[in-house]
């Protein structure tokens, strides 16, 4: 879908050059090193009306740590929220609309991994 993609352009870019990742992934990356962020799952819903096409975006990001604690990964997690909700501009014919924290929480540590989630819901209306 064209929404769903040019949101996750959009989200890629928010996070790219966030200080403290060392990179932003659209899957599990083989062999990055920490911390780093995985996009995704997304889910992209119809929200157009009779005058115009749009979408609802559940865009999930999590941040993965290999430090003890999870204080780094809840201060990345807070930055990757301010970046998200300031969001804006045109991506691929697309426009962000709105961004609004849904959800964002650190997990137990796995494997000496720890990682944090923050959900997103964006609107997107097409130009």
């Amino acid at each position: 879908m064209a929404a769903g993609l040019a949101m996750q352009k959009a989200v890629v870019s928010a996070l790219a050059d966030m200080p403290g990742l060392t990179g932003v992934y659209d899957g599990p990356p083989a062999d990055a090193a920490a911390p780093y962020a995985v996009i995704g799952p997304d889910l992209v819903t119809d929200a157009g009306t009779k005058t115009g096409e749009a979408h609802d975006h559940r865009v999930v990001v999590t941040i993965w740590d290999d430090r003890p604690g999870g204080a780094r990964v809840q201060g990345l997690l807070g930055a990757a929220e301010a970046r998200l909700r300031a969001l804006a501009g045109a991506w691929d014919g697309h426009r962000i609309v709105w961004a609004r924290l849904v959800r964002a929480g650190v997990g137990a540590a796995e494997d000496g991994w720890r990682p944090g989630v923050i959900e997103m819901r964006l609107r997107s209306e097409q130009m």
